[in-house]
């Protein structure tokens, strides 16, 4: 893919994510007074943008990747590392919200997909933890090493 592609699509996608966003800001009092289904065009988009960084993510090195045996058994292992980060956090996630009191005034169907946002927000949560160790920790290991080498 060409530079200027990528810098179209990277404008189109912008473009979308402010109409999105500049949608949910204007309707934010219905969202206030708990017309939850103006929230989801956001979710949904953040989600689509997620897809796709991981589509591009993996698709994009690809050709170097196939090239060097090295660097195929590297990335398959970051990958597998991934999938197993991502079932960990899975497991760690809580699906029961903390506040009883709001399951008591929801409908079944209502407590159903209250409490699958639930296990997702707790998800993301872990996600966003982990990551911020791992960096950390990456971080502190190339400052050692810098160090170490000198």
């Amino acid at each position: 893919m060409s530079r200027k592609t990528l810098n179209i699509i990277t404008i189109i996608l912008f473009v979308v994510s402010i109409i999105i966003g500049v949608f949910t800001f204007v309707n934010s009092s219905a969202i206030e007074s708990g017309e939850s289904g103006l929230l989801n065009p956001l979710y949904y988009w953040t989600f689509i943008l997620f897809l796709i960084t991981v589509v591009l993510a993996l698709l994009l090195p690809l050709p170097a990747i196939l090239k060097n045996p090295k660097l195929l058994k590297r990335t398959l292992f970051v990958i597998v590392g991934a999938i197993v980060a991502v079932g960990l956090v899975y497991i760690l996630s809580k699906g029961t919200p903390e506040g009883e009191e709001i399951m008591k005034t929801l409908s079944p169907i209502q407590q159903d997909d209250y409490t699958s946002h639930s296990l997702v927000a707790n998800m993301n949560i872990i996600a966003v933890e982990i990551a911020l160790l791992l960096s950390v920790v990456v971080v502190l290991w190339s400052a050692i090493k810098g160090i170490v080498k000198k």
